[in-house]
C-alpha cells in the first residue's frame, strides 16, 4: 500500500475530500514555493515505512493520492540537494519548527489543541518566542512553524541554536526535543493520524510573516559568558569573553562534515600511521565520532545511530551493524552528559571535546587533506588561510591591490593625454613622473 507514494507523479484516481488536498498543497507551497531542492515525503503504517523524494512541482501534482492512504504522511520542511534525507545534504532551510506534545504534560493532557493554541498565543508567542507563521494540529499534538528567508546549509549552526532555544522556552508546553532536527519529517496537513483517526489541520497566522535568522538571533537569543569554575577568580588583564549562543553548536556541525569529507577524500579507505591507505584501521573511531557529533546536532540518538550505520557503509570494508553499535555506544552516553547551562548567562560543556592536534594525529590527516577541511586543521594550515585572507582583504571589488588600482588609473590618465596629442615629456611634466616611467607605461597601453 505505502509503495503508492513512489508514483505521485502519475495520473491516478483517488477518493479524498478536495479541502483536505487543498490543505496539503497549501502546507507544501508555503514552505517550498520556489524551492529548487528535493523534498522528502514519507508514509508510515504500523511497522511499515517508506520514503521518497520529489521536486516541489512533482510533489504537489498528485499529493491527494498520498493523503488518501490510510497511513501517516510526513514531509520535510527543509529541502536537500540530492534525494537523500541527511543533515549534510540540506539544500535550503525554509523554516523553524517545534512539535508541541502537550499530552505528555500532566496538567495539559486533558486540554484540546485549540485551548493549547490559546495558551501559546497568550503566554508565549511574541514574548518567549516570535509570533508563528502557521501551526498544524497533527491529530494528537501541535507543530508550530516560523517561516524564514531560505538560507543554505552553512547557516545551520545558527538555525540549530535558535531551534534549541525555542525548545527550551516551550518545554513546559511539551516541546519535543527530537523535533529540532534539520532533516526531520513533519506531519503533512490534510493527512490522517492513524492512532487517533483525526486529520491534520492547518492553522494560518500570517504566511507573509517571514523572519531572518539574524533578526531572531538579535531579538531572542541571549549572549553567554564562559563557564568559570571559581567565579571569584579573574584572569589578569583579560576581559570577560562574550560568546554567541549558536557558536556552541557550530563546531559539532563543522566536524561532522569534516569526518564525512575525510571519508570521501580517501574513497572509503583509512590511513595508518605511515600515511598508507588501508581498508582497516580507523573505522571504529570515525564511526564513533560521526555518531557522537550527529547526536549533538540532530538531538535524536536513534537517528544518530542510523546516520552512523549509513556512514559506515561508505568505507571500502564496512564494519557489521552490530560492530558499529558496540564500538560507538559510548558516543550516546557522552552526548547525554554534553550540556548547555545558560539560565544565568553562563555555559559549560561536558562530553568529548577533542583538540585538533588529537584528531589530526588519531586520524593521520595529511596537509593536503586539511586544505579542504573546515575545522580539523593544524597551525600551518591556519597560517596559510590567514595569509590568503589577508591578501584578499588588500584587494578591492575588482580584485586589484591599492598599487595595481593606482597604476591602472595612471595608465588611463596617460592614455587620455596621449589622445590629446601630448608628447611623452609633456605628459611626464603634467602628471609629475619621469619621462622614462611614461615610456614604460606607453608600452603597456
Amino acid at each position: 500500500m505505502l509503495n503508492a507514494i513512489r508514483k505521485l507523479t502519475e495520473d491516478i484516481e483517488y477518493n479524498i475530500d478536495p479541502k483536505l488536498k487543498d490543505e496539503a498543497v497549501k502546507n507544501i507551497s508555503i514552505l517550498h514555493e520556489g524551492d529548487d531542492g528535493y523534498i522528502a515525503i514519507a508514509a508510515k503504517k504500523d511497522k511499515e515505512y517508506i520514503q521518497y523524494h520529489y521536486k516541489v512541482n512533482d510533489l504537489t501534482y498528485n499529493i491527494g493520492k498520498a493523503i488518501s492512504l490510510d497511513a501517516n504522511i510526513y514531509m520535510t520542511p527543509n529541502s536537500f540537494f540530492m534525494p537523500k534525507r541527511k543533515i549534510e545534504n540540506i539544500r535550503k532551510l525554509n523554516a523553524l519548527y517545534i512539535d508541541i506534545d502537550y499530552y505528555n504534560i500532566e496538567k495539559l493532557r486533558t486540554y484540546d489543541h485549540e485551548r493549547i493554541l490559546a495558551i501559546l498565543e497568550n503566554d508565549y508567542f511574541g514574548q518567549d518566542v516570535p509570533e508563528p507563521s502557521f501551526a498544524i494540529f497533527t491529530g494528537n499534538g501541535l507543530a508550530v512553524y516560523w517561516l524564514i528567508e531560505p538560507v543554505p546549509i552553512k547557516v545551520l549552526p545558527l538555525w540549530n541554536a535558535i531551534q534549541k532555544h525555542f525548545l527550551d522556552k516551550l518545554k513546559n508546553m511539551g516541546a519535543d526535543s527530537k523535533s529540532i532536527d534539520g532533516a526531520r519529517i513533519m506531519r503533512l496537513a490534510g493527512s490522517i493520524n492513524d492512532k487517533t483517526g483525526q486529520r491534520a489541520k492547518l492553522y494560518m497566522y500570517d504566511e507573509k510573516l517571514v523572519y531572518t535568522l539574524r533578526d531572531i538571533q538579535n531579538d531572542y537569543l541571549p549572549q553567554l559568558t564562559p563557564y568559570i569554575k571559581n567565579p571569584a577568580h579573574k584572569g589578569k588583564g583579560r576581559k570577560s569573553k562574550i560568546v554567541n549562543f549558536y557558536t556552541l553548536y557550530s563546531l559539532h556541525y563543522a566536524r561532522l562534515n569534516d569526518i564525512l569529507k575525510l571519508q570521501e577524500l580517501r574513497s572509503g579507505y583509512c590511513r595508518n600511521n605511515d600515511e598508507v591507505l588501508t581498508e582497516e584501521g580507523q573505522r571504529e573511531f570515525m564511526c564513533f565520532l560521526y555518531r557522537y557529533w550527529s547526536c549533538c546536532y540532530c538531538n535524536d540518538p536513534k537517528q544518530a545511530l542510523e546516520n552512523a550505520l549509513e556512514f559506515n557503509q561508505g568505507f571500502r570494508k564496512p564494519l557489521s551493524n552490530k560492530e558499529v553499535e558496540k564500538v560507538t555506544v559510548q558516543a550516546e552516553k557522552a552526548y547525554e552528559i554534553w550540556l548547555l547551562d545558560s539560565p544565568n548567562g553562563v555555559y559549560k560543556r561536558g562530553g568529548y571535546n577533542y583538540k585538533n592536534e588529537t584528531l589530526i594525529q588519531k586520524l593521520s590527516i595529511t596537509d593536503d587533506e586539511m586544505k579542504v577541511m573546515t575545522t580539523i586543521i593544524g597551525p600551518s594550515e591556519k597560517l596559510r588561510r590567514k595569509l590568503i585572507k589577508e591578501k584578499e582583504a588588500r584587494r578591492n571589488e575588482d580584485g586589484l591591490t591599492k598599487r595595481e588600482q593606482q597604476k591602472q588609473e595612471r595608465m588611463k590618465e596617460i592614455l587620455a593625454l596621449k589622445e590629446q596629442g601630448l608628447k611623452q615629456i609633456e605628459i611626464a611634466k603634467k602628471i609629475g613622473i619621469s619621462r622614462q616611467a611614461v615610456s614604460k607605461l606607453f608600452k603597456l597601453i
